[in-house]
């Protein structure tokens, strides 16, 4: 039952909450902040720090912690909220049929690094610090889409090689504490992603060893012969937390809880074993340590988060608002399930993963009415999600001489979405000036994305039909109307149901 009012979260509070609140049974203060995170978001307190949180609940003897630090100006909210509970957090598992609320004990201290960039070198510097973990979204790599092309002359990064003891990006941060761990003869650290972004690792390293290039030849060079970049799948659907969620726990749990995270109960974990120093046994808690990430995360990037992609776009432009609600609807339902037959052509079978399960599990998590997981997320940083998400499948499809018939719907519904919301503001994406051409032309010319290399690279040039595939579909879609043109599409008529 409920308490009335609602119990504050924090270390001195954890004996009065209910009891059917599961919370930290270890001593808190006895936990090695060895790991130091950098974006401390919804995903991150779902899932990494769910893991160390299951693996200090399981008493091993090398006690690992997460310590967090916040660089943009919405992490100040998060961190100020953190700070006040002691760092707990709530994480609120939610299924169709269920529903659990436990608190999470593994981060033990924040940074909100505009505040205190000298607080955030000094704890990567550390030799305590042994791996530095990442979330900073498709963007923050400063990678540009499409092209692979670093940045180097965006006006933070120049900021950051002209000020390396005040930086903004995690790229400044992680080279200066390289930088001055190579002068004190600390032991390096391990630089872990756990962004959606394939071959995660990789991707990290570059973007680091690109920015080490404005600095010295002989950071680089300590950096690349003693840092590792393992590679990681991540998985576990986080929606952005609302204020009806801190009601709903408050009423339901009896926990005041500032910053709670909510989630599906599945998640998923594939770790490149290729650390610098020792790490948590995360295996021992449902991870999977393997020496090739690169099969799953394709497999989970083009499915998954493809399929979001595929259903998103068309889901907002019908009026819907959250991902259950597509899922749930014949039309946006048959689409994504067409689209992920499709894009399986691509794929390999995988030991233990069978592709047409895995897809209907998809479509079963998408479908959970619990989980409100807001469209508007998933319509957020669209050119980058395109790159990354769907043209790798187009490309490879396009290469074995398939003609999708999918994919051109997809990426229609993009560009629609975005010439519909053009103007009015409601469009958060970072590299919208790619598609300024497109939305120039009334968002009715698809070659003028298409032709754009951040985006799609060369397959317009190599391959013409997409172009003439994805006109075809936006024509469809600005004369029929979203949901005939959908039904077009699938079924050849012009019939929404």
């Amino acid at each position: 039952m409920a308490i009335e009012p609602a119990q504050l979260l924090r270390n001195s509070t954890l004996d009065c909450i209910p009891q059917q609140v599961a919370r930290p049974r270890y001593d808190r203060s006895l936990t090695r902040p060895a790991l130091a995170h950098i974006g401390v978001g919804g995903f991150n307190r779902s899932h990494l720090a769910v893991y160390l949180d299951d693996l200090l609940s399981s008493g091993p003897s090398d006690r690992w912690g997460e310590f967090g630090i916040g660089l943009l100006p919405p992490d100040k909210h998060v961190h100020d909220a953190l700070a006040t509970q002691d760092f707990l957090y709530g994480l609120l598992e939610l299924e169709s049929d269920r529903e659990s609320y436990r608190v999470i004990g593994s981060l033990v201290g924040h940074l909100f690094a505009p505040e205190t960039a000298a607080g955030v070198l000094e704890r990567l510097s550390s030799s305590d610090c042994l791996i530095v973990s990442l979330t900073v979204t498709e963007g923050g790599y400063f990678l540009e889409d499409g092209t692979g092309r670093f940045l180097s002359k965006h006006p933070d990064i120049q900021h950051d090689l002209a000020h390396p003891d005040s930086p903004r990006t995690w790229l400044g941060f992680v080279a200066e504490a390289a930088q001055r761990r190579m002068q004190l003869g600390h032991a390096p650290f391990t630089l872990l992603s756990c962004d959606n972004v394939q071959s995660n690792g990789a991707t990290a390293r570059k973007a680091l060893m690109a920015y080490t290039d404005g600095r010295s030849a002989e950071l680089r060079r300590w950096i690349e012969s003693n840092v590792t970049f393992p590679n990681s799948m991540v998985d576990r659907i986080t929606p952005r937390t609302t204020e009806e969620d801190r009601d709903r726990i408050a009423r339901k749990f009896g926990v005041a809880d500032k910053t709670p995270v909510v989630c599906e109960s599945f998640r998923q974990w594939v770790l490149e074993d290729d650390f610098a120093a020792a790490r948590p046994e995360w295996e021992l808690v449902g991870a999977q340590m393997t020496n090739d990430v690169a099969p799953y995360e394709k497999t989970k990037m083009r499915l998954l988060n493809g399929g979001h992609s595929a259903i998103g776009y068309p889901a907002d432009l019908v009026g819907l608002n959250y991902i259950f609600e597509a899922a749930g609807d014949p039309l946006l339902r048959e689409l994504l399930i067409q689209f992920m037959a499709e894009v399986r052509q691509t794929l390999a079978s995988l030991p233990g993963i069978d592709l047409d399960s895995y897809s209907a599990t998809i479509v079963s998590r998408f479908s959970n009415p619990t989980i409100r997981d807001q469209v508007a997320r998933i319509c957020s940083n669209g050119c980058a999600k395109m790159a990354k998400f769907i043209v790798p499948s187009l490309s490879d499809l396009m290469t074995a001489g398939i003609q999708p018939r999918i994919i051109p719907v997809v990426i229609a519904a993009w560009l629609h979405y975005a010439s519909a919301r053009d103007g009015s503001g409601d469009i958060d994406d970072p590299s919208l000036e790619t598609l300024r051409p497109f939305l120039a032309s009334g968002g009715s010319d698809a070659g003028r994305a298409l032709f754009a290399p951040t985006v799609f690279g060369g397959l317009a040039v190599m391959y013409p039909q997409i172009v003439r595939a994805v006109q075809h579909n936006l024509d469809q879609f600005r004369s029929r109307g979203v949901r005939a043109a959908i039904a077009k599409a699938l079924h050849g008529n012009l019939h929404a149901d």
